[in-house]
């Protein structure tokens, strides 16, 4: 069994890990993820199973909307349904502080579009040249029905 928790800062080399595994290019540096805690929008949480860090995610929360910054899950735990139920929980989560979710994925990130799409995120438009080398991102979004 996992859980879901707010990362601490003792999480960070294995965060970078995965994150370094991952991102071949624009992956974040040790020192970007330190950052985030200093953040005062930035939530960071981890996905852990037996004592080590299997996934993670960063959002961050400015006004009634929260940016997914960066999410990944460990490559050994990847076709489990972690990466869309460690998601579906920490949109719960931040459902009573937010009204939308935006985020940016690589568009040839086909795996990645098709897990946000399944738990009913849309496509609102394409960043031209996004990416580090010249590759577009889709952009996504993600409405809460707080009715």
């Amino acid at each position: 069994m996992w859980i879901v928790r707010e990362m601490k800062k003792e999480d960070l080399p294995e965060v970078f890990r995965i994150n370094k595994e991952n991102f071949t290019t624009d992956a974040w540096t040790m020192e970007g993820l330190e950052r985030e805690f200093k953040l005062p929008y930035s939530r960071r949480f981890v996905a852990e199973m037996d004592g080590k860090i299997i996934a993670y995610l960063i959002f961050w929360i400015i006004e009634e909307e929260a940016h997914l910054m960066t999410f990944s899950v460990d490559k050994d735990y990847w076709g489990r349904g972690i990466g869309k139920k460690f998601l579906r929980e920490v949109l719960d989560r931040l459902k009573a502080e937010v009204k939308r979710v935006l985020l940016d994925v690589r568009k040839s990130n086909i795996r990645a579009i098709r897990l946000y799409q399944s738990l009913n995120f849309h496509i609102i438009g394409e960043r031209r040249h996004y990416y580090s080398d010249g590759e577009n991102a889709i952009q996504m979004e993600f409405i809460f029905d707080n009715s």
